[in-house]
């Protein structure tokens, strides 16, 4: 399973590069507004998918990874945010960050339901982890593959 995770977390990793750098370079062909649109959602979406797939990697390592999340979350925040202007800057910091914050809870939650409130028998944790991996492929596909047609139109 580690594997998997490994895999899955390159992978998004590689998404996340290949959507930079191809925006990176026609960075001059679009508006403040379309650049504050890819720096909120990219920002968000890796900053999410990362941190997610960190904490079910090393669940064991809470704190460490906890703060490296944050770390990577607001650095990939500033690297898109960085493409266009100051606002555009400022809202990929900001939503690379709490984006990050939110992927750790979620990555959490997966690991141990009782921390909420939710039933731990509904499915076994390999099956959550697996599916939520998996989910977050998707998530990270569907949201550059979005903003990648979305600079075509």
């Amino acid at each position: 399973m580690q594997i998997l995770l490994i895999s899955i977390t390159v992978i998004n990793f590689l998404i996340g590069a290949w959507l930079y750098f191809v925006l990176r370079k026609s960075r001059f062909l679009f508006s403040d507004r379309f650049g504050y649109t890819v720096s909120y959602v990219a920002s968000s979406t890796l900053g999410l998918v990362a941190s997610l797939n960190f904490i079910l990697l090393f669940p064991n390592h809470f704190q460490i990874v906890v703060v490296l999340n944050i770390l990577l979350g607001i650095t990939m925040g500033f690297l898109y945010g960085s493409m266009l202007n100051a606002q555009s800057l400022i809202a990929g910091i900001y939503n690379g960050g709490i984006s990050a914050i939110m992927g750790t809870m979620l990555g959490l939650v997966v690991k141990k339901p009782a921390i909420c409130g939710l039933p731990g028998t509904i499915a076994s944790e390999q099956e959550m982890i697996i599916f939520f991996a998996l989910f977050s492929l998707c998530i990270q596909g569907i949201s550059a593959i979005l903003l990648f047609f979305s600079f075509k139109a």
